[in-house]
């Protein structure tokens, strides 16, 4: 008799602020007997050794909530809706109980519920007087941008579209005296930031990718397409929001590159929220058209320049061969991580966010690289930085 392979995948690590331990989740199934067994753990990196956290299926998207080792994760319940849930990481092992059952660790527990299905979780310490952590997720809507749920409107018959919904975590004095403050959601809904724009986000691919959208203290970053059956290329746009939960919000506004009308991808907000990079093509029908890195300074200010349709370039004297599909910040938002194909291998390489300053080739960092990276064409990395007009 012969026994059905088990395929397990497992995705990449986040590590915690401090370097110490790692999220990641596992998922192993059987295909004889479709045994799904998912699991969240954790990664000691001083001790190499990993412990459960959470063996639930319907938990997902586990991240670190940036205090000490708590983690917030999403969890999908009955009727459609999505929870939210808190807890700590260093309680692992010490008053687990399975998931399987009906009870929780003390140290967790739900802050929040949104009444469809969600994804994408976004987090954003906003750093105000009441340390409110700023929330985003990804959520299907209605035309008229109200919530869709599948399993209660099941009468309506009009287009769904993906939406980004954000609101506030904000800490609460629990009834039980034991708990202290928790987090939970703010009173104030979440809002729907497309609403009325005819914009979809995170885009149909089919489920759209967590690089869609990003947020940070200077608002939402976020690709879209001009309506949602348009098919042509995405572009990247930015909502100014002074904060997560003011009802009046701007309008999206559409991120213009002289000469690059190509699609966009991976916009990311630097740490202090003050930049944001992104990739995007030349040509937009060009099939072999590599993405450029693209870095908008001052995003804070760019309402300012709403009536002007092409941002001004700065461009290096070289170019780059290579086309990166990823793009990342590095802590101090000085440098960017860029990942690309070389030689058939993914290889990373560190660049300075200062783009127009960049003299030498850059090198691949990743340790299975043996040589450096042959970068001929660096036109393709420049920056566009927001300079705002003197006022007379």
């Amino acid at each position: 008799m012969r026994i059905a392979p088990t395929f397990s995948r497992r995705s990449a690590s986040i590590p915690n602020d401090q370097g110490t331990k790692a999220l990641y989740t596992i998922n192993i199934q059987a295909p004889g007997n479709h045994a799904n067994i998912t699991e969240i753990r954790i990664l000691d990196l001083q001790t190499n050794t990993s412990v459960l956290f959470s063996n639930d299926v319907r938990d997902k998207e586990a991240k670190w909530f940036g205090f000490g080792n708590q983690v917030v994760w999403l969890k999908e319940v009955d009727h459609g809706a999505t929870q939210i849930w808190i807890g700590d990481a260093d309680d692992v092992g010490r008053n687990y109980v399975d998931l399987k059952c009906l009870t929780q660790p003390e140290s967790r527990h739900c802050a929040g519920r949104i009444e469809a299905k969600a994804s994408h979780l976004k987090l954003q310490n906003l750093q105000d007087q009441h340390e409110d952590i700023g929330i985003a997720l990804a959520c299907p809507s209605t035309s008229n941008g109200a919530l869709y749920n599948s399993e209660t409107d099941a009468r309506y018959t009009g287009d769904v579209c993906n939406a980004i919904w954000y609101t506030t975590l904000r800490k609460k004095a629990m009834g039980n005296t034991t708990l202290g403050t928790k987090y939970v959601v703010s009173p104030t809904r979440f809002f729907n930031a497309l609403r009325g724009t005819g914009l979809e986000s995170p885009l149909h691919s089919p489920f759209g990718a967590s690089t869609d959208f990003d947020i940070s203290t200077s608002g939402i970053v976020f690709l879209a397409k001009a309506s949602m059956r348009d098919p042509g290329s995405a572009n990247a746009y930015y909502i100014p929001l002074k904060s997560f939960t003011e009802l009046s919000k701007p309008r999206p506004q559409i991120i213009h590159v002289k000469g690059f009308e190509g699609g966009s991808s991976n916009p990311v907000f630097s740490p202090n929220g003050d930049s944001v990079a992104f990739l995007k093509k030349q040509h937009p029908t060009h099939p072999n058209d590599r993405n450029r890195v693209i870095v908008i300074n001052n995003i804070r200010d760019f309402r300012m320049h709403m009536a002007i349709n092409e941002m001004p370039t700065q461009q290096s004297e070289n170019s780059w061969h290579l086309s990166p599909y990823s793009v990342a910040w590095s802590e101090n938002g000085k440098e960017l991580y860029v990942v690309a194909v070389e030689d058939r291998i993914r290889r990373l390489f560190k660049i300075p966010a200062r783009l127009s300053s960049i003299r030498a080739a850059p090198e691949p960092i990743t340790s299975d690289s043996t040589t450096a990276a042959d970068v001929r064409h660096l036109r393709m990395i420049f920056s566009a930085p927001m300079d705002i007009p003197s006022q007379r």
